[in-house]
This record gives C-alpha cells, structure tokens and sequence, in this order.
C-alpha cells in the first residue's frame, strides 16, 4: 500500500491515476484514513481531471468504509464545484455506492442542487442514481419533490429513468399521490420505453402503497404497450402488487380488457391463489369467471383439493360463463391421481357438487 501512497505523488498523471485505481480496486481493505487522505488530496488539488475523477472513484469503491465526514465534505466540494462533468458525475457515482452511509443533510442536498441544475446531463442522471443506492435513508420531502421534477421535466431520457428508479428504490415512503400520479403519466406517455419500464418497475416497488385503482388501470393499459419489455414489467409489477391485496385484485379483474393479460400476469404468480380462491364467491360473475381462468394459468399452484373443490362448485354457477370457464380449468388443471381422490373423499354423495365431482374423476382418471 506505502507504493500506490508514493506513486500518487508522481510527477507523470497516468502513474498518480493508475495508483489511484488500484487503492480503489482493494475496496475496503484499503480505507485507512493514510489512503483516504491521500485520495481527498487528490479530489481536492491534481490539475489533471482524470487523476482527481478516479480518485473520487476509488473512495466509492470503499463504499461504506469510506464514508467519513472528511470524505463526504471532499466529494461534495467536487460534485458542486469542480469544473469539470465528468468528475462531478464520478464525485455524484462515489456517493451513491456509500449508500446510506452517505445520506447526510448535506451530501443529501448537493445531490438534490446537482439533479435539479447541473448543465451536464450525466450528472444529473448519477445524482439521481446516487439517491436511488441511499433507499429509504434518503427518502426526505425535498428529494421525492426534486425527483419528480426531474421525473416529469428533464429532457433527457436517462435522468428521466434514473429518476423512476430512484423513487421505486424508496418504496412505500415514497409512494405519494404526486409521486404516484408522475409515474403513471410517465407509464402511459414517455416517448421512451426504458422509462415507461422504469415507471412500471417503481410502482410495484412501492408494494401496498401503490395498490390502488389507478394505479392497476394504468399498469393494465401498460400490458398492450408497444414493447415488449414494457408489457413483461407491467406485468412484474401486477405479480407484486396483487396477491397480498385482494381489493387490489378484484380491481384488476374487474378492469381487465384482455383475457390474455390474466396469463401474463398469474403464470408465475402461486401467491394469489388464496385471493383467487376467495374471489371465486364474489357476486360479479365477471370477477368469477375471471378468477377461475386466473387459476387455471397457475398450473401446479392451483392444483390443490381445496381449489379443485371450489372451482367444482362454479360449475353448478347461475352464470353460463362462469360455468364454462370451471370446465374448462377442471379439464386442464395438472392435477395427480391423489388430488382426484382426496377431493372425492370429502363429497359424502348427497352435495349438489358430488355429481360434477365424479364426472370430474372419471374423465381425469380416463
């Protein structure tokens, strides 16, 4: 370690930008306050631009052991001051891989005075990808406001998504009606499909928070978006959002136009089953029908007695469609001999359903 300490004070820049590196690339075995003064020095005063953006790189790659009060005033001093982009960005990506050890009033506002002003669009962007990595701990008033405003207004697509992903990171503290609201504007009307995904990612990220009707209309809208990426994200997030909200999930029944979207979004989805199931009584026959085809995309999941029961007893529903849509799951559910003869066991020949249940077993029985 004592020879990268004496190469940064080389005459030639190259040797003091190698030696910058390689103290970053030890990571936190190297942030000893010997090396951490070394690198601010370096931040601080070498006339070369590259040696002082690595050396704010390499305190980043110390991450959280590097993230002392002297640090954190050098690195701030360079995000608003250096005259240089580049360095200001390296200054912004060094902060952000300290996480929330770095989430200081102060580095929490040089972020917030760099995304909302820097003329340089790659600093904004990493400021905006700092304050993602600090989560939660940086998750104030003022940050959700400037992260919206970027959100919302910057012209630059990739400040637009860091932004997105920025307010997914902080989840529920962040899921407020303005927040909520931008992300689905974004969702639905971004000319750009990273930060229409970006938009759709944040909203399931927010779990039960974003839970809400508008929320689901749009993430459903978003499962015909033009992309394909778009339609799979949309689809994650109804996943994340759904099975622990029952009324979140009878919203999405409800709203759904497509039928294909109930195979998007429940294929990889067993924890909704039991909403599912419970939704099977609901008194929209819609919502019932749609239950059942919801559960004959789960495969395996679904077939279980306890469902093959309830959905038995949909097909002596007063709704033609709802009956239509148990045959057809009872037909195609994976189910395994025991689950045939377990559900059979429970009908004791006089219930209403004993007579679909037998019919059920002979067929999959062959």
């Amino acid at each position: 370690m004592k020879e990268h300490l004496a190469r940064l004070r080389d005459p030639d820049p190259d040797v003091r930008r190698a030696a910058a590196r390689d103290l970053g690339w030890m990571g936190e075995a190297a942030a000893t306050p010997e090396v951490l003064g070394a690198l601010v020095q370096c931040l601080r005063e070498d006339a070369a631009r590259v040696v002082r953006g690595v050396a704010a790189g390499a305190l980043g790659r110390m991450e959280a052991a590097a993230a002392r009060p002297e640090v954190l005033e050098a690195l701030v001093q360079a995000l608003g001051g250096d005259e240089d982009g580049w360095v200001r960005g390296a200054a912004a990506q060094a902060l952000g891989w300290m996480g929330a050890a770095a989430a200081t009033p102060e580095v929490v506002r040089a972020l917030i005075q760099a995304l909302r002003k820097d003329e340089d669009r790659d600093v904004r962007q990493d400021a905006a990808w700092a304050l993602r990595n600090m989560g939660e701990a940086a998750a104030t008033p003022e940050v959700i406001e400037a992260l919206v405003q970027a959100l919302r207004g910057d012209e630059v697509w990739g400040v637009r998504h860091a932004a997105a992903r920025a307010l997914g990171a902080m989840g529920e503290a962040a899921a407020t009606q303005e927040v909520v609201g931008a992300l689905i504007q974004r969702l639905r009307e971004d000319e750009d499909k990273w930060v229409r995904h970006a938009a759709a990612q944040a909203l399931g990220e927010m779990g039960k928070a974003a839970a809400r009707p508008e929320v689901i209309e749009a993430l459903v809208q978003a499962l015909r978006d033009r992309d394909s990426d778009v339609r799979q994200k949309a689809a994650e997030a109804l996943r994340q959002l759904l099975p622990a909200h029952p009324e979140a999930l009878r919203d999405f029944l409800c709203t759904l136009t497509a039928p294909k979207a109930l195979e998007e979004v429940f294929r990889d989805s067993p924890g909704a089953v039991p909403a599912l199931r419970a939704l099977l009584s609901d008194p929209d026959p819609e919502v019932r029908a749609r239950a059942v085809w919801a559960l004959g995309w789960m495969g395996e999941a679904a077939a279980t007695p306890e469902v093959v029961r309830a959905i038995l007893a949909r097909r002596l529903d007063e709704d033609p469609n709802v009956r239509a849509a148990a045959l057809e799951v009872l037909r195609k559910l994976p189910v395994s001999s025991e689950t045939v003869s377990a559900v059979l066991r429970d009908f004791q020949g006089d219930e209403p359903e004993a007579a679909e249940a037998t019919a059920w077993a002979l067929e999959r029985l062959g």
